[in-house]
């Protein structure tokens, strides 16, 4: 499938193969993948130049520095990062749990609602508690474990109730909160300390008011006495390069442990605001055009290539904060691995 989705990229028109059989057998993809475009242009999107060769002219200069290179390629290093990061990889011992899809807030590029049940789950919550148990008691290994929504905040006593119940019956588990850091106060930071918890992963919304970034920069200091791993986990929109790397500093100069750098993505939803800003579909979207679990969407071009810059600026400025770029690309081969984790591989396969 890999190498007839590369044909597919590099001939538009598949009479250049010349072998009748395998010809026909392409037509197949070809067709799944005009299908695909036709999607994506039926929201008044469209597909970006490929710009191949300026990404690879990125990594090398990025691997000739020392960035860490991961996961194929998919994952890049400065530093250091959560080790929940590393175990995503294969999904083996980790898993992440929520108790309602509810948020206060309405981010335009948020997937959340490409989750199954996603109006359910906003109107509803789950006995997290009871699904933990369960795993439990069938004696799964949990190794890592995490608590995301919406925002889990919305629950404090919930939350707090979920990290003392991990603590309890996977005591070695490193356990994660991913919160907005709206709903964060000194006593609920507190409450998590007692119960356990490992490490808080909060998200700036650069399009906030400065006065709002400035509040969530300030809980994540003080987060820094209650909690041994402070993280930030965002995406990088493009055209936000210069405020990012503003951000790097100060996250630097505060000594937080680490940021995830996302790339963007188009959720299939708010076409309308995607237009509106000129967002451009990365193109090719997939290196292989697949039926993905992960939500997240299609990367918009430009994430990408700003990423780099900034995985970069952090080298040629000596920052000491653990940066980890966790590309589209690598959400997908935590879900690749566990279909095929466990099925026979052949004498002349390599798993």
């Amino acid at each position: 499938k890999y190498f007839l989705c590369v044909l597919i990229y590099l001939y538009e028109d598949i009479r250049q193969l010349k072998n009748p059989a395998f010809r026909r057998y392409a037509e197949i993809y070809h067709k799944i993948y005009r299908s695909y475009i036709s999607q994506i242009e039926s929201n008044g999107l469209t597909l970006d130049e490929n710009r191949e060769p300026e990404r690879q002219e990125k990594l090398t200069r990025l691997r000739d520095k020392g960035v860490k290179f991961r996961n194929d390629d998919k994952s890049l290093v400065i530093n250091r990062f959560s080790p929940a990061c590393e175990a995503c990889q294969t999904g083996v011992g980790s898993f992440t749990y929520f108790i309602s899809l509810k948020c206060h807030r309405h981010c335009y590029y948020c997937f959340n609602p490409n989750q199954e049940n996603y109006d359910y789950y906003r109107a509803h919550k789950r006995d997290v508690i009871a699904e933990l148990n369960e795993a439990y008691k069938k004696g799964t290994r949990l190794r890592y474990l995490a608590l995301t929504g919406g925002e889990p905040l919305l629950y404090r006593e919930d939350t707090v109730e979920f990290f003392k119940f991990a603590r309890q019956k996977f005591p070695q588990a490193h356990t994660r909160l991913y919160t907005s850091g709206d709903l964060l106060t000194t006593a609920t930071l507190h409450e998590l300390q007692q119960a356990g918890l490992d490490e808080i992963r909060f998200s700036i919304k650069l399009e906030d008011p400065p006065e709002k970034q400035a509040h969530i920069l300030t809980l994540m200091a003080e987060s820094k006495a209650y909690i041994p791993q402070v993280v930030v986990e965002m995406p990088v929109i493009p055209g936000t390069l210069d405020a990012m790397k503003d951000l790097l500093l100060k996250l630097d100069a505060m000594g937080i442990f680490g940021i995830n750098l996302l790339e963007f993505c188009f959720p299939w939803a708010n076409a309308g605001v995607f237009r509106e800003k000129g967002f451009k579909i990365k193109n090719p979207p997939h290196q292989v055009l697949y039926n993905y679990w992960y939500a997240g969407g299609l990367p918009v071009a430009g994430s990408e290539l700003e990423i780099l810059d900034l995985l970069e600026f952090a080298l040629d400025r000596r920052l000491s904060i653990g940066i980890h770029y966790c590309s589209l690309e690598n959400k997908h081969t935590g879900q690749i691995y566990q279909q095929n984790n466990g099925h026979h591989v052949a004498p002349w396969l390599y798993f």
